[in-house]
């Protein structure tokens, strides 16, 4: 699957967990643009707990979903991440997790977040998929909040797609609150080049 004309295609956790003295192993995988994982490998995790998180995002009516099985944290387990501009661009993720060697194993990719309804807030929006100089959202520009999106995002960047090419993007909305905590970054592809700017400011009620 192709994402050169995409402007971002889901999410990526870096998840930071206290060292403990037992430590266990949880099953390691990213697979974008598919709801499996191939060629699973083992990692060592400070935590007890093991994490799959299902990711897709939704540009224009399409739906580009891919998996990742990781260590858990506590506060990232059982939850729903998205971020949403009101523009054609949704980017959801829900995380499972499970307690004990290898318990990722049987934990696939699952959407959970379900219906997100507005939850009385709203936020700036505008999207960019081709400049890391920022997007300025027009007077009266808003979209409303839906879910525990309680904040609003304002991210640039440079990020790369799964197909090599370098890309810029720059994107305001609302965002799960701890978003930016919990450095749920968009990333159109594997990873993020350069970071310009990740933001996040309390939401405010709509009139």
């Amino acid at each position: 699957m192709k994402f050169s004309y995409i402007g971002a295609l889901c999410v990526f956790m870096t998840l930071i967990a206290a060292a403990q003295c037992n430590s266990i192993t949880c099953n390691e995988c990213w697979s974008i643009g598919s709801t499996e994982c191939c060629g699973v490998k083992n990692m060592t995790c400070p935590e007890d707990t093991c994490m799959t998180i299902s990711e897709y995002c939704n540009i224009t009516g399409i739906e580009y979903p891919s998996i990742r099985k990781t260590c858990g944290s506590g506060n990232l387990c059982n939850r729903c991440f998205s971020l949403t501009t009101g523009l054609g661009f949704q980017v959801l993720a829900s995380t499972q997790c499970d307690v004990g060697n290898g318990s990722n194993a049987d934990l696939n990719f699952a959407r959970s977040c379900g219906v997100l309804s507005p939850n009385g807030k709203q936020c700036p929006r505008c999207y960019n998929g081709s400049s890391a100089d920022g997007c300025d959202s027009k007077k009266d520009d808003f979209v409303a909040c839906v879910g525990e999106e309680f904040q609003c995002a304002d991210y640039a960047g440079v990020v790369q797609y799964s197909d090599g090419s370098v890309n810029y993007l720059s994107v305001k909305g609302c965002i799960v609150t701890g978003g930016c905590e919990a450095t749920f970054v968009l990333l159109p592809g594997s990873k993020e080049l350069a970071r310009k700017k990740f933001n996040c400011v309390n939401a405010t009620a709509v009139p």
